[in-house]
């Protein structure tokens, strides 16, 4: 099994990346934090997943082990193959999707792509106690609705949610504070 690679960026696209190893070139499907964060001509060392079916190969790289055992678990979940955990793994941070999976978020893993509800329901059920998450109560769900409708990214108003103690205020009081500690990063 293939668990990581070193090598050089050689281009960045939408849905792959070309990565030179040694005398050979690799087409492989990256992460969230790979197409946010990295730039081409750069040589790193990838957490990688190599799948093979009777149909395709494919490679899988990760920034780092986070987003490995994210699409690993995804992966597992009945109905979710390596190309749907590949293109949510791609969609937004493993951070972001760790902590809807562990509060149990249906609303925010139904936004990935290619999940519906059921299948939402399905991934918060079967990776139940696997991430650890914010308990979303109907308080905080309205608060992160309107979060996201001023234009904050979920993975963002999550990791804000989790840090901050915000379990005892008002919706009003969670936006108003969530808008400032926001704005600043």
């Amino acid at each position: 099994m293939l668990k990581k690679i070193r090598g050089k960026i050689v281009s960045i696209g939408e849905e792959n990346i070309s990565i030179e190893v040694g005398p050979f070139t690799l087409e492989a499907f990256p992460s969230f934090r790979i197409l946010k964060d990295l730039e081409t001509e750069q040589e790193y060392n990838f957490e990688a997943s190599f799948e093979m079916s009777e149909w395709n190969m494919a490679l899988y790289v990760f920034k780092d082990i986070d987003e490995r055992n994210v699409f690993e678990s995804l992966k597992k979940v009945s109905k979710i193959g390596p190309k749907t955990a590949a293109r949510i793994v791609r969609s937004t941070d493993a951070e972001a999707i760790s902590a809807m999976i562990g509060s149990g978020d249906i609303s925010g893993l139904s936004k990935l792509p290619g999940i519906g509800k059921k299948t939402a329901e399905r991934i918060a059920s079967e990776l139940k106690g696997k991430f650890e998450g914010i308990e979303i109560k109907n308080d905080l769900s309205d608060a992160i609705e309107a979060l996201e409708a001023l234009g904050y990214e979920r993975f963002k108003i999550m990791r804000f949610l989790k840090n901050n103690d915000v379990s005892n205020m008002p919706v009003e009081e969670i936006i108003k504070i969530g808008l400032a500690k926001l704005s600043k990063k």
